[in-house]
């Protein structure tokens, strides 16, 4: 039986230790947290940092048997993934590749110097380059941390907003204090992803992203779910997945899973950022399936532990419209939820789950991890998909005993 190593035991991390375990592969699954829910699931669980480079090096180490490989999904820590299973000697991501994924500004620095599109970017050290920056670029532009995930501390950055305060704002999700900007750019965002096998990137996932919402929660940018297929023209695909699988070879990753933040705007394919891990918010497990039969968790874990893969599973089977929408209901204790079993009989709601209950107290949603839940629809084409994520959304009502309004801040 081979061992497959899991880093993170989150939510999120769930499918793919039950995905291991139903193809017969034995788990073993680190995070720091005792109570992670995917302690339930796997064959052995040790309460480990999955950022502590020292201890993670140190456990494998020491442990006893044989580890066929080592992943995760949803958890931005390929750079540890990735020295782990050096010190394994399993396939990866290379160290270096791994690296500049989870360095936003070298990773502009690297897709720049080998001529992918990228919107215009700096370090920013002081007010005065970041002026100067709105200066020769325009408004409106995003600041962010270049050493974080799930929209911490990204901020886009209009006429009236305070740009000190943005500085700061924006430093306190960075690990290392550094922050960066870069021009905003308008047009269609899309998630894609895809795994390299064999020298060839096997694209699996496209979606729309939704931001039907960024004004409600500005100067913060939170995405809404996302929907596919794509409204794009297959030949608008075509640019887009060209320019992706051009900056995921320009990083180096030669083996494994990539997944970019792309933007269309006017005919030209833009790389905002590459990730060299699979996605969260059920993007990888949930719509990919979903919505074109492809399973790339299973394949990912084949690939890991060393087992040839038919590339066949990474082709679409079929197209079936899928949409993911949010809750965000407000703010406040929570009194009330009704609803919740309405939707749950509503045809073709496959999933809908909140991460809060009646008592919980729901603060101001800044970024991506703050989200209160979500319901995922299928549908027979993307249209109809949206329509029910909607009806699903609207179907569930919070009752506040203090309600009040969501607005943004650092406005002048």
């Amino acid at each position: 039986m081979k061992r497959l190593l899991i880093l993170g035991a989150g939510k999120e991390q769930v499918p793919a230790i039950t995905r291991a375990k139903a193809k017969g592969i034995y788990t073993i699954v680190l995070d720091m947290n005792k109570e992670a829910e995917g302690f339930k699931y796997a064959d052995e669980s040790y309460s480990i940092s999955i950022r502590d480079e020292e201890s993670l090096l140190n456990f494998v180490w020491s442990y006893d048997k044989k580890i066929d490989g080592v992943i995760t999904i949803a958890s931005d820590i390929p750079h540890m993934v990735s020295r782990v299973a050096e010190k394994l000697h399993v396939r990866h991501i290379p160290v270096e590749s791994a690296d500049l994924t989870v360095d936003k500004l070298k990773m502009k620095e690297t897709l720049l110097a080998a001529g992918v599109n990228i919107p215009a970017f700096k370090k920013i050290n002081s007010l005065e380059e970041l002026s100067q920056f709105i200066k020769e670029h325009g408004y409106p532009v995003v600041i962010k941390p270049v050493d974080n995930s799930g929209a911490r501390g990204v901020l886009k950055i209009t006429e009236g907003v305070d740009l000190d305060w943005t500085i700061n704002e924006s430093k306190k999700s960075s690990r290392s204090g550094t922050v960066m900007v870069e021009k905003f750019i308008e047009g269609l965002q899309i998630s894609t992803e895809g795994i390299m096998y064999k020298d060839k990137l096997y694209i699996t996932g496209f979606a729309d992203r939704n931001y039907e919402n960024l004004d409600l929660f500005a100067p913060n940018i939170i995405e809404d779910g996302g929907d596919s297929p794509t409204r794009l023209t297959d030949e608008e695909k075509r640019l887009v997945n060209v320019e992706f699988e051009k900056a995921v070879r320009a990083l180096g990753i030669d083996w494994g899973p990539g997944k970019g933040d792309m933007v269309f705007s006017n005919g030209k394919a833009f790389v905002i950022e590459i990730a060299a891990r699979l996605s969260g918010g059920n993007f990888c497990y949930d719509h990919i399936p979903l919505g074109t039969g492809v399973d790339i968790v299973d394949a990912y874990i084949d690939m890991a532990v060393g087992n040839e893969i038919d590339v066949n599973c990474l082709k679409a089977k079929f197209q079936k419209g899928v949409a993911q929408r949010y809750f965000f209901p407000g703010t406040g204790k929570i009194k009330e939820i009704n609803g919740l079993d309405k939707v749950k009989n509503i045809n073709n709601i496959v999933k809908i789950e909140l991460f809060v209950k009646e008592g919980d107290v729901i603060e101001k949603q800044v970024n991506h991890t703050t989200r209160v839940g979500y319901v995922i629809a299928v549908g027979k084409d993307k249209k109809e998909a949206v329509k029910l994520a909607k009806e699903a959304i609207n179907s569930v009502n919070f009752t506040f005993e203090e309600v009040n309004i969501i607005q943004g801040e650092g406005v002048v």
